[in-house]
């Protein structure tokens, strides 16, 4: 994906979300959009192909979603369809859910860990990124070997890398 898709993504999700927010809709659009990805999954090929005619991705789009979604997303995936910009609509409705989150006050924070958190140390670990955002936070953990020990934190533009890799690394470039 080019940097140019992903500005436009972010004016399609910002539109879509002043018009949901007008609605009052925000989060029934958020759960559409993640319900019509997975319903999609499929179908993703045929709806990102140049050559499929949009009445058929329409169609398409109608006969897998059609009573599944409310009428905003429907109407914005069709409007994806028409402008041939369909392969944005995974990235559209990432930044689509930091908008929802950013509205609530909230941000999500994706953490890696070397070993499995406790729900003791993720209770802990998200009452301490609250404290250091301000924000209630949303914690997307994955474990990752790699990292050897320790954790590595994203929130946003914000990069917080604990993690032994991290400082093994940091490590070799001060001796270089």
């Amino acid at each position: 994906m080019q940097a140019s898709d992903r500005v436009l993504a972010g004016r399609y999700a910002a539109a879509l979300f002043q018009a949901a927010s007008a609605k009052g809709e925000e989060q029934k659009v958020q759960a559409d959009l993640g319900s019509a990805h997975k319903l999609l999954l499929d179908a993703m090929a045929a709806l990102r192909h140049p050559r499929v005619p949009p009445a058929s991705k329409k169609k398409l789009l109608h006969d897998a979603i059609g009573d599944k979604v409310g009428a905003t997303t429907l109407g914005f995936l069709n409007l994806l369809v028409d402008k041939k910009r369909f392969e944005l609509m995974v990235m559209v409705s990432a930044v689509y859910a930091k908008l929802a989150a950013e509205k609530r006050g909230a941000a999500k924070a994706h953490v890696r860990t070397a070993k499995p958190l406790s729900p003791d140390e993720l209770k802990t670990l998200a009452a301490k990124l609250k404290t250091f955002s301000g924000k209630e936070i949303e914690l997307d953990v994955k474990e990752d070997p790699e990292l050897i020990g320790g954790i590595a934190v994203k929130i946003g533009d914000w990069v917080l890398d604990s993690s032994l890799r991290g400082q093994l690394r940091r490590l070799k470039e001060s001796f270089n």
